[in-house]
């Protein structure tokens, strides 16, 4: 694969878990709101994959990947958090943790942009 080709690919798949993140976030702020359940179990299932085997799937590997450069984010006890997610727990830890998530994921996104775009101009 080309490096655009790679850089698109995992662009895309930050931008997924990103979206995602987002329509969890907003799913809890909104309380009651069963709209998003099955957003939430998939976050849930994707911060256990972290915790327990984060080779297992891309999207955890990939995540792994970019915490790594985040000591902060990598700190989290990211069970604790699906657990919060699945009761539909809407505490500023919870929200706190995954806004952190986002904005991680945001600047990866953004550096990767800009190497996508360094990768085209080769």
């Amino acid at each position: 694969m080309s490096d655009p080709g790679l850089y698109t690919h995992l662009y895309a798949q930050l931008r997924d878990c990103a979206e995602l993140i987002d329509q969890v976030i907003i799913d809890l702020e909104c309380k009651g709101s069963n709209a998003g359940k099955k957003e939430r179990e998939t976050l849930a299932g994707l911060l256990r994959t972290l915790q327990a085997a984060p080779t297992a799937n891309l999207n955890a590997m990939l995540l792994v990947n970019v915490l790594r450069e985040n000591r902060v984010a990598a700190n989290a006890n990211w069970n604790e958090i699906a657990d919060a997610i699945d009761r539909g727990d809407a505490s500023q830890t919870v929200i706190g943790r995954l806004e952190e998530l986002a904005r991680v994921l945001e600047s990866e996104r953004a550096d990767m942009h800009a190497r996508m775009h360094g990768s085209h101009a080769r």
